[in-house]
């Protein structure tokens, strides 16, 4: 059984706030990533559960898919490029299982869906061979997706307090 927590971690970027980030087994899932396929650019990508998600149907499709029903799997973005924070440039998939009990990600993929819709993301992933499948309790699962939804809530309060209508 695999752990998975949200934790806030230092941008590798110093134009970019710390964030809320993947730690998996005590490692950053980027930073794994990186280690695993060098020179490819996962190091520094961030969490698609952030509220920096420029385009608001992206964000829904990601919540929508990040906790799939009992039984069902579903291909969810779960990192990007901090540079766009959408669809457009590099984006990590996940095939997530609910097995009930726990919560699979069976593999970790390149999204290179070409169609421009969000509905479509996912419909084409160059699934990464060197990575292995994860499993979690279900419980530690939905601590980690409380941990983003409080800090979703807290980044969007404070952009409509900077950036007021």
């Amino acid at each position: 059984m695999n752990s998975i927590k949200g934790i806030i971690d230092k941008s590798d970027y110093e134009i970019y706030d710390d964030f809320l980030n993947f730690q998996i087994d005590g490692y950053w899932l980027d930073e794994k990533l990186e280690k695993l396929y060098p020179g490819n650019m996962y190091k520094g990508t961030i969490p698609t559960l952030l509220f920096g998600m420029e385009i608001k149907k992206e964000s829904e499709i990601v919540w929508n898919r990040i906790l799939p029903d009992v039984g069902r799997k579903t291909i969810c973005p779960i990192l990007m490029c901090p540079d766009d924070c959408n669809f457009s440039c590099m984006l990590v998939d996940a095939e997530i299982e609910n097995a009930g009990t726990t919560i699979k990600w069976n593999r970790l993929g390149i999204d290179r869906t070409k169609e421009d819709e969000p509905d479509k993301i996912g419909s084409t992933v160059v699934w990464l061979n060197k990575v292995e499948p994860f499993e979690f309790k279900v419980r530690e699962y939905l601590d980690m997706l409380k941990a983003f939804k409080k800090h979703f809530e807290i980044d969007k309060q404070n952009w409509e307090t900077m950036n007021p209508h």
